[in-house]
C-alpha cells in the first residue's frame, strides 16, 4: 500500500483492548504562505475555498474544545477519525448487541452473526467454531477483511489481546473496512428514563469492561459504532423490543427477533425484523453437506428472513473512490452527533432559565412578600410544559383526530375546520392560560404593577420574513426594548397563549381546510378523467377490451389516491408539529414576560440594576451562544460535504 494511502487508514491499535477507541485528534496544520516572484504581476486577491472535509473536521475540533459538555466525546472522536480517512474508504463499525432480558439471546446473537458472514459454499470454518465457544459475558471483535499472508477463509487471533478478537475473510464484504462488535447489552433504562437521544447513545456507545490486572478488576471504556443491530429471542424479547424507540432511527439502529415458524401478515408494521435462525442454520448445513441441496437451501434461507439483515449490514458499505463521496454511515454519525448536541444545548438553556426564575438574583433582592411569586412562576412553567405535552398527545391520538384520515376526507372534508378548532379549544393549554391569569392576579395583589406585561410572542403571520420566529428576549435586556414599545405592546396579563391559539385558528386551520378540499377535488377529477378515458377507449376503438379499459381507469384511481394520501398525511404531520412548536413558544413567552415584570419591580425596589458587570448567568449564556454557533457552523459544513 502506498505511504500516502496508508496514512489515511485506521490508527494503529494497541494490545490493551482499546481496538475500537479513536485516537486523540491532531492539530490541524495550516499551509505555508508562498511568495510570488517580483517580476510577476499581482493577481486579484481571492480567498481559496477550504475543503469541506477539512472545514467540517476543524468545526468538530472546535466543538470538542469549546463545547465538550454538550457532545459525546467518544462519538465525536469516531467522527473525526472518519473524516481523516480517504473519502469512500472510511471504516464502518457495527455492533451486534444481544439484549440480556431475552431468554436465549446469547446463542441467538452468535448464530445470527455466523449466518451474516458465513460462506455457504465452504465447510464450517474455524472462526465459526471460535464464535460458538466464546462467552458473550466478554465482548468479541470481528474484523472483516483479508489479512496479509493469510488464505481466504482462515481465522487469526491477536496474541496478547485483552479482548477476544478474530479476523474473518468474506468474499462479499472484504475491502469495505467493516468491523463488528459482538456483546450483550441492556438499553432499557436509558430508553425509559431519558428518551430517544439517551437510548441512541447507550446503544451506539456501548461500554466494554477491560481487565486491568489478575485481581479481577475491570476498567470500563466506551466503544462508539456507526450502526447497531439489537438481537432478541422469543415472545418476551419481542415485547421488550417493541417498547424501544426504534422507528425514528431505523437506518442507524435496527432490531431482529428470533421467532421460529412465525410468519406475520404485514411485517412492515412491526418495529423489528422477524427471523428464524434455526431454519436458516438448517439450510446452511444442507448445502454444505451436498451442493445438490441448493434449491432447498435457498427456500429455507429466504423463509428465515435473514437476507433482509444481510442487506441492512451491507447497506452503504460500498466504497466510491471515483466520486470521493463520504460513506452514508459516517454522515449519519455526524448528523446525529450535531442533533444531540443541539438538544443538549436547549436543555441546558431551559435549565438555566428555570434556575434563574426559581431563585432571586443576587444583585436585585426581592421583598419578602413577593418571593413566593418566583416559586409560583417556576411551578406554573413546569405544569404548563407538562400540560402541553400530555394534552397534545391525547389530542393527536384521539378518535376525533383519526376521523381526518386521508381516506375519510371524501365525506369529512367540510369537518376539517370544525374538528381542528375543537382540538385547539379543548387541548391547547386551556389550564395554563387560566393559571397565567391567576398568577398575574397574585402579582398585582402583591403590589407589583401588572400594566406593563410585554408581548413576547409574535405570530409568524404578523412578523417580517427575516424574523419569523417567536421573539424571546433576554430578561436582562428586555427593559430596554419595552421602553421603546408603545401601549400596544403591554397587557395586564400575559397574552402569549391566546395569541398563539388565535394564530393557529385563523391562519393554519383555513390553509389545512383549503388543502383538504383541493386534494379531494384533484382526486375525484383525476379518477373521473381516467375512468372517462378508459370508457372512451372501450367504446371508441375495437382493439380495446374491457380489461384494458378497466386497467386505465384503475391506474388513474390508484395514482390519484396515493398522491392524496402522501400529501394529506404530510400536511397533518406538519400541522401537528406546528401546533406543538407554537405551544412551546407561547409558554416560553409567558415565562419571559412574567420574569421581566418581577425583575423590573425588584430593580425598582432595590434602587437600580447591576447589569453593568457581567454575572455568572451572563457568562453561562455566552457559553451557550458559543456552543450553538459552533454547532450551526458544523451543520453548514456537513451540508457541503460530498
Amino acid at each position: 500500500m502506498p505511504p500516502d494511502q496508508q496514512q489515511q487508514q485506521d490508527p494503529p491499535r494497541d494490545n490493551r483492548g482499546g481496538n475500537l477507541s479513536t485516537p486523540p485528534p491532531r492539530a490541524a496544520s495550516s499551509p505555508q504562505p508562498q511568495l510570488l516572484p517580483s517580476h510577476l504581476p499581482l493577481a486579484p486577491s481571492a480567498t481559496p475555498e477550504l475543503d469541506p472535509r477539512k472545514e467540517l473536521e476543524q468545526a468538530l475540533l472546535d466543538l470538542q474544545k469549546h463545547a465538550a459538555n454538550f457532545v459525546n466525546l467518544s462519538r465525536l472522536q469516531l467522527a473525526i477519525s472518519g473524516l481523516r480517512q480517504q473519502p469512500g474508504h472510511e471504516s464502518v463499525r457495527v455492533a451486534i448487541l444481544g439484549l440480556t432480558s431475552s431468554s436465549d439471546v446469547s446463542n441467538t446473537a452468535k448464530q445470527l452473526l455466523k449466518l451474516l458472514l458465513a460462506d455457504p459454499l465452504k465447510t464450517e470454518e474455524e472462526w465459526e467454531q471460535e464464535i460458538d465457544r466464546h462467552n458473550l459475558a466478554q465482548p468479541m471483535i470481528i474484523r472483516v477483511g483479508v489479512e496479509e499472508q493469510q488464505e481466504l477463509g482462515t481465522m487469526s487471533m491477536t496474541r496478547g489481546s485483552l479482548l477476544h478478537e478474530i479476523n474473518v475473510s468474506s468474499i462479499a464484504l472484504n475491502g469495505h473496512k467493516l468491523e463488528l462488535l459482538l456483546m450483550e447489552t441492556n438499553p432499557y433504562a436509558a430508553a425509559q428514563d431519558e428518551g430517544l437521544s439517551a437510548f441512541e447513545e447507550a446503544v451506539l456507545v456501548p461500554t466494554v469492561d477491560i481487565p486491568t490486572s489478575n485481581t479481577g478488576r475491570y476498567t470500563p471504556i466506551t466503544t462508539p459504532v456507526h450502526k447497531a443491530l439489537l438481537v432478541a429471542d422469543g415472545l418476551l424479547g419481542a415485547g421488550l423490543v417493541a417498547t424501544l424507540p426504534l422507528i425514528e432511527s431505523e437506518s442507524i439502529i435496527a432490531a431482529a427477533v428470533n421467532l421460529p415458524e412465525y410468519k406475520p401478515a404485514d411485517a412492515s408494521a412491526l418495529p423489528f425484523t422477524v427471523v428464524d435462525v434455526g431454519t436458516a442454520g438448517a439450510g446452511l448445513r444442507l448445502i454444505r453437506k451436498d451442493i445438490g441441496n441448493a434449491m432447498e437451501f435457498e427456500h429455507k434461507w429466504f423463509e428465515s428472513n435473514v437476507p433482509k439483515l444481510v442487506e441492512w449490514l451491507k447497506q452503504d458499505l460500498i466504497s466510491t473512490p471515483e466520486n470521493n463521496a463520504t460513506k452514508p454511515p459516517v454522515r449519519r454519525l455526524i448528523a446525529s452527533l450535531l442533533q444531540n448536541a443541539s438538544a443538549s444545548i436547549q436543555r441546558e438553556e431551559a435549565r438555566q432559565l428555570s434556575t434563574t426564575l426559581s431563585s432571586p438574583s443576587p444583585s436585585t433582592t426581592l421583598p419578602s412578600n413577593t418571593s413566593h411569586l418566583q416559586r409560583g412562576l417556576s411551578e406554573w412553567a413546569e405544569t404548563a410544559h407538562t400540560e402541553l405535552q400530555e394534552q397534545l398527545d391525547l389530542a393527536f391520538s384521539s378518535r376525533r383526530w383519526r376521523k381526518l384520515g386521508w381516506w375519510k376526507l371524501f365525506w369529512r372534508v367540510d369537518d376539517v375546520g370544525m374538528l381542528t378548532t375543537d382540538i385547539l379549544s379543548q387541548r391547547f393549554l386551556p389550564g395554563a392560560e387560566r393559571n397565567a391569569i391567576f398568577l398575574a392576579g397574585r402579582i398585582e395583589e402583591a403590589g407589583v404593577p401588572t400594566s406593563n406585561f410585554p408581548i413576547t410572542y409574535t405570530s409568524p403571520a404578523s412578523s417580517s420574513p427575516s424574523s419569523s420566529e417567536v421573539q424571546e428576549p433576554n430578561p436582562t435586556s428586555l427593559a430596554n426594548t419595552t421602553s421603546k414599545a408603545a401601549g400596544s405592546h403591554i397587557a395586564r396579563w400575559p397574552t402569549s397563549i391566546p395569541t398563539a391559539r388565535s394564530y393557529l385558528q385563523n391562519k393554519t386551520i383555513p390553509a389545512l381546510q383549503a388543502l383538504a378540499q383541493k386534494l379531494v377535488l384533484q382526486t375525484l377529477s383525476t379518477s373521473g378523467l381516467t375512468t372517462s378515458l378508459g370508457a372512451l377507449a372501450y367504446f371508441g376503438t375495437l382493439a380495446t377490451g374491457l380489461y384494458e379499459a378497466g386497467a386505465v381507469a384503475a391506474l388513474g384511481i390508484v395514482w390519484s389516491m396515493r398522491r392524496m394520501q402522501q400529501q394529506w398525511e404530510a400536511a397533518r404531520a406538519f400541522w401537528e408539529g406546528e401546533v406543538r412548536e407554537e405551544g412551546r413558544k407561547a409558554v416560553r413567552g409567558v415565562e419571559v414576560s412574567v420574569a421581566h415584570v418581577l425583575d423590573n419591580d425588584a430593580a425598582a425596589r432595590g434602587g437600580g440594576s447591576s447589569a453593568s458587570s457581567p454575572s455568572a448567568q451572563d457568562l453561562a449564556a455566552a457559553e451557550l451562544d458559543k456552543a450553538r454557533e459552533l454547532v450551526d457552523k458544523a451543520m453548514l459544513a456537513l451540508e457541503k460535504l460530498k
